[in-house]
């Protein structure tokens, strides 16, 4: 990095504060609001000249670019109290280098809060149940619109001098994106963290919220404990533990750890994620705990914000149909211009907003105010918000009829019906979807990996294994029988066959 060096003629960088996801975090000032401030740089990797690894590397490149983009806007329009706030995204004319401009949090990590404790003055419980809290608070939050961090654990989590606990890192989380099953690029890549791990994500299974909570019981276990709750030894990973090892005990290692937090953790790392409970429900649990507080604490304490101003933001209630005027005609046709033009500018969320106000007021005429649903549908689901889009999209199937856009309309619905744990219900939308799509080699590439994914998770295994399987000879056709593509299905369909 050159000294003194000043991104865009405005940030002038300082020192380097960690790195994550797809780029490394600076210091930085900001000579326009005279603030301090953070500055996430993209990684830009080295690219070899006239060598045949050139045309791939520019492709993950691209891809890499693509999806810090989606960490910028997924970040910035969570605006939580516990995510580190965005106020600039850009390129640097001189080095044409992607750059993120983010509240700078004065504080410190959790892992070094929790390495500042040992065995003879361990962290107090209503401590670690705050800051648990307040992480739960935020997952409360963030699991409301269907993004999965995937990444929990005390690296990206800081305290600031305020005592609030932020949550940093969304990069990985976008790597996947929220949607709980894998793109046919994305198989073989394990997101996380060994220690942090839930059992699906160890599996390479479709991931959701529960992973997020089981990746903070973990966290719970080790700000209590000092340690992680599985150790892997020479004769039994990480993997192993979290697949087979039933969770330890609390009380055990920690004989004044209340009975409510032993049982919560217990809970949280259930095998099963359905057996796990929800951020609200883990927030509930040990707000009373944060509370009881003995003694004085400072300003930096994680127990001084708990006068219950973190808890889950509860969803806003639409007005009743009755207080709402109608739409006229002339407006929806203007809506559907100005979604399609923000459509060109990637605003995919001003859409969202603007389709939400049109269905809210419906026309009367049920042709647009179908098509005003079924644009709102797809964009929910290109947004990734699965329960939404679920919804809509269960709506305006009942009501299409013929259309030729169907069978793509069932593949989201059931997209986002796997996002959410219905699975049973997506494997019947995909399965209606191949049954009805035309020749388009790649939609029934896709629906059919994606169908193949789901049909073990309902029970049959070995349906998946035949559908996965007919998808090898397209893919020896359409990207070699050496790709990344064929060696990662073969890689899918062994672990089937050989469950755990």
């Amino acid at each position: 990095m050159d000294e003194d060096w000043t991104l865009a003629d405005r940030y002038r960088i300082g020192g380097p504060i960690g790195s994550g996801g797809m780029g490394q975090v600076w210091t930085a000032h900001d000579l326009q609001l005279d603030r301090e401030v953070a500055v996430k740089l993209m990684n830009q990797p080295a690219l070899p000249i006239g060598t045949p690894e050139t045309e791939e590397l520019l492709a993950a490149a691209a891809a890499d670019r693509e999806r810090f983009l989606r960490e910028v806007r997924t970040t910035a329009r969570l605006e939580l109290p516990g995510v580190p706030a965005v106020y600039d995204v850009g390129v640097d004319p001189e080095k044409n280098q992607l750059f993120l401009v983010l509240q700078l949090i004065h504080g410190s990590t959790l892992a070094d809060l929790i390495s500042s404790y040992d065995a003879a003055e361990p962290a107090p419980v209503s401590w670690c149940a705050a800051v648990a809290a307040q992480a739960a608070a935020t997952l409360a939050d963030v699991h409301r619109v269907d993004i999965v961090h995937r990444d929990i654990k005390p690296s990206n989590m800081m305290v600031h001098t305020d005592g609030q606990v932020k949550i940093l890192d969304f990069g990985v989380a976008l790597l996947q994106g929220a949607r709980a099953l894998p793109k046919l690029t994305q198989l073989g890549a394990t997101v996380g963290t060994p220690p942090y791990m839930s059992r699906e994500q160890a599996l390479g299974n479709p991931v959701g919220p529960p992973s997020d909570i089981y990746g903070l019981g973990c966290v719970l276990y080790e700000m209590l404990t000092g340690r992680v709750p599985f150790i892997q030894t020479s004769s039994r990973s990480y993997r192993d533990h979290h697949v087979n090892s039933e969770p330890p005990s609390l009380r055990a290692a920690r004989l004044d750890v209340p009975a409510e937090i032993d049982q919560l953790f217990q809970a949280m790392l259930a095998k099963l994620p359905a057996d796990r409970p929800s951020a609200t429900a883990v927030y509930e649990t040990l707000l009373p705990l944060a509370q009881a507080v003995e003694g004085g604490i400072d300003d930096r304490d994680p127990r001084r914000p708990f006068l219950r101003p973190l808890a889950p933001r509860r969803p806003r209630r639409q007005p009743p149909a009755s207080q709402v005027a109608p739409m006229t005609v002339d407006e929806a046709v203007d809506i559907i211009e100005r979604v399609s033009e923000l459509t060109e500018d990637d605003q995919v969320h001003a859409a969202i907003a603007l389709l939400d106000e049109a269905v809210a007021r419906p026309t009367g005429q049920p042709v647009i105010d179908l098509e005003l649903k079924i644009r709102l549908g797809t964009f929910l689901s290109l947004a990734e918000e699965s329960t939404r889009a679920a919804a809509v999209l269960d709506e305006v199937l009942l009501q299409l009829d013929g259309d030729e856009r169907a069978p793509e309309l069932r593949y989201q619905a059931g997209a986002s019906h796997a996002a959410i744990g219905n699975f049973d219900i997506a494997v019947r939308y995909l399965t209606s979807a191949l049954t009805d799509a035309g020749a388009d080699d790649t939609f029934r590439r896709d629906a059919s990996y994606q169908l193949g994914l789901l049909l073990p998770l309902v029970g049959r295994t070995a349906d998946g294994i035949r559908v996965l399987g007919s998808l090898r000879p397209q893919l020896v056709s359409e990207f070699g029988a050496d790709s990344v593509h064929v060696a990662s299905l073969d890689r899918r369909i062994a672990r089937l066959e050989r469950p755990e």
